[in-house]
């Protein structure tokens, strides 16, 4: 491509440009200024537009292979730790444990267990209440409303752990 050539040809249509502009009226000027914006404002919002979904498809591309990877490689950590477990003989440690919780009621020492948590929606219990199952074994629950009592509360343990 010849550059002279090419810069000649540019100049020669901002003068048949420049000659065209001159010889409109003023309201033909400002409009077509304002056309002139408009237009390098919608490529501008375009190219800008452009880039950023070109950014999000590669970064979402790379993302969803990271996943894609990471995903194998778990699967491929699990089937050699199984394959471990199984050529070893050794069992797979539980991560829950069974704890067995025992409950003391001495009525005479007024040794009650104090619940720390509702049974209904999971809320600490305050001080107040916790002081208020202490003397009367039972109390509502300030949350939720429920009726807590000390069978309930040995019922709820029982079952729990």
């Amino acid at each position: 491509m010849d550059w002279e050539n090419f810069f000649d040809t540019i100049g020669f249509w901002y003068n048949v440009f420049v000659e065209w502009f001159l010889e409109q009226p003023i309201y033909g000027q400002v409009l077509a200024i304002i056309g002139l914006i408009t237009l390098l404002a919608l490529a501008i919002t375009l190219v800008y537009y452009t880039i950023k979904g070109i950014a999000y498809l590669v970064y979402y591309i790379f993302k969803g292979v990271y996943y894609l990877l990471k995903g194998i490689g778990y699967g491929f950590y699990k089937l050699f730790e199984g394959f471990y477990f199984l050529i070893s003989g050794k069992q797979k440690s539980s991560k829950q444990k069974v704890e067995h919780v025992h409950i003391q009621n001495n009525m005479t020492n007024n040794n009650l267990y104090i619940l720390e948590y509702c049974s209904e929606c999971g809320r600490k219990l305050s001080e107040k209440m916790k002081i208020h199952f202490e003397k009367n074994g039972m109390t509502f629950c300030e949350n939720c409303g429920t009726h807590l009592t000390l069978n309930n509360a040995l019922r709820t343990l029982t079952v729990s752990h």
